[in-house]
């Protein structure tokens, strides 16, 4: 007989070790009660199941999802995978159960409840993903560009090809202080690694972060000027990696409406074109 539900399973955290909790949930066919990282165990009077992380197992698993149940599945999976939320595992495998009980449609039954679960999690990850991808901004380190971001969800390996597609030139680091990684591009060559206890050097406003404040304060119209829509589209906890309104978080903060002359704009375009060419101002 099955021994459903009275087991928890303990992995290393990694999707691989994901891959192999799912690939060991259908071999000793067995439904957990919950899957949990090793590392956040807590004392439990249920049974536990330590899962090896096993790469010919992970592979199984992914290929068998692909191939039986199409790519719209395994990148629901995947996507949900980098949602940083309780009880995410057990969610993804009763998803992947129901998927190879039902088929390849099992991906579009947003009305079903264990599919519309999956659902809002991917639709999670990816807004947080496209907001870094709008609000991650950069100082210079020592000729390096370097941002520190705190998202809700692991985002990196969904902006790293933004990022070194548009900066591909440069040498940069992003880290995710959140989830103790960084993405790391230099030399053409590009890694998402674990960082623990990282001491940042000290960086240096560079010339980025002033073609941001003038692009900012010269292209607000001050007739239109709202904050509260502005927040809606710019959530406020943003605002602390953005150079062009760190200043309003400030308590002493005085909103200016005026937003220069149209000779005052010329000459911030000028002297932002010669920045980029390298020349002095």
């Amino acid at each position: 007989m099955p021994d459903r539900g009275i087991l928890i399973f303990s992995y290393d955290g990694s999707f691989n070790g994901f891959l192999s909790a799912v690939f060991d949930s259908f071999s000793m066919k067995t439904v957990p009660a919950d899957i949990v990282i090793a590392d956040d165990m807590e004392p439990s009077l249920l049974k536990i199941h330590y899962v090896e992380t096993n790469l010919e197992h992970a592979r199984r698993v992914e290929t068998g999802i692909e191939k039986k149940l199409g790519e719209t599945v395994l990148r629901m999976v995947k996507r949900a995978f980098l949602f940083d939320g309780e009880g995410k595992e057990n969610a993804i495998l009763r998803f992947i159960r129901k998927a190879f009980s039902e088929g390849k449609t099992t991906g579009g039954k947003i009305g079903d409840e264990e599919v519309n679960r999956i659902y809002k999690m991917c639709v999670a990850v990816n807004n947080e993903a496209e907001r870094f991808r709008q609000f991650t901004r950069f100082s210079d380190s020592n000729g390096a560009l370097v941002a520190v971001i705190h998202p809700k969800h692991f985002v990196l390996p969904l902006i790293k090809s933004f990022f070194c597609a548009r900066i591909k030139n440069e040498h940069f680091m992003i880290f995710d202080a959140e989830h103790g990684a960084a993405l790391i591009h230099t030399s053409g060559k590009t890694a998402i690694i674990p960082v623990e206890n990282l001491e940042l050097p000290e960086t240096e406003d560079c010339f980025y972060s002033d073609l941001w404040k003038t692009y900012y304060r010269r292209i607000a119209i001050a007739s239109r000027y709202n904050p509260t829509c502005r927040r809606s589209h710019m959530p406020k906890r943003f605002w602390q990696y953005l150079p062009e309104v760190q200043e309003e978080l400030e308590s002493s903060f005085v909103p200016k409406l005026s937003f220069g002359t149209s000779a005052q704009i010329a000459a911030d375009l000028r002297q932002s074109h010669n920045l980029l060419k390298g020349e002095n101002p």
